[in-house]
């Protein structure tokens, strides 16, 4: 018994409670800090980096990162290797295979893409894949953590979310890499002035965790 409470006792969250009152802010009494994106990755698949172009102006965009390339394409090229040879030996299994493989790759690489966001202050605007939002409802940067147990393999992914002056909510990323999404809010709470909330190394609240907050920062038409 000894032997299995120890286990209990390191397998306990014992991380300090988060004091939402440190954030200063009522705001963060109405904001949800439930995971808005279940799910995520272990690994880093976007990053943030300045418009390079000088006809875009004074843009700060997440981009995919070569590594979440990479991913995608792995599965694109292990299908071909299938499918190829499937073509040539006249096999089906092969052929369905292959196919699968590549599909798979296509839609993680379009997934992707269409979690890149673009942040423009000069216009007050944040365009996310085919949809714009209002930034001057954003009034800080959520960051939070989920721990993610699939068949075999666990691991901590990490939200940036903007909190909205009503405290709803949009996720911007999801992923693995606690340097770099740190690293990038710090960057955009500069860029757009105002607040992180960051809570990855605190316990959230029963009562906040569970908040109900239902639709997300109002999109422009």
């Amino acid at each position: 018994m000894g032997i299995i409470k120890n286990l209990f006792y390191k397998f306990q969250d014992q991380r300090e409670v988060l004091d939402l009152t440190s954030f200063g802010d009522e705001l963060a009494f109405k904001t949800s800090w439930n995971p808005l994106a279940p799910g995520g990755t272990n690994f880093c698949t976007h990053e943030l980096q300045k418009s390079t172009s000088p006809l875009s102006g004074d843009l700060l965009i997440f981009k995919t990162t070569a590594l979440a390339i990479l991913f995608s394409a792995s599965f694109i090229l292990m299908g071909l290797a299938v499918f190829i040879p499937g073509i040539s030996s006249g096999e089906d299994a092969e052929r369905i295979i292959g196919l699968v493989f590549v599909g798979g790759g296509c839609w993680i690489s379009w997934g992707m893409k269409r979690q890149e966001s673009v942040f423009d202050r000069s216009s007050r605007r944040l365009a996310k894949g085919d949809k714009t939002y209002d930034l001057e409802q954003v009034c800080a940067i959520q960051l939070i953590r989920e721990y993610v147990s699939a068949k075999e393999t666990r691991y901590y992914s990490y939200e940036l979310n903007l909190v909205c002056i009503d405290g709803e909510r949009v996720n911007i990323i999801d992923h693995g890499s606690l340097r770099a999404i740190r690293k990038d809010a710090e960057t955009l709470a500069d860029y757009l002035s105002i607040p992180v909330w960051d809570a990855i190394d605190f316990k959230i609240p029963e009562q906040a965790a569970h908040r109900d907050v239902k639709s997300e920062i109002s999109e422009l038409p």
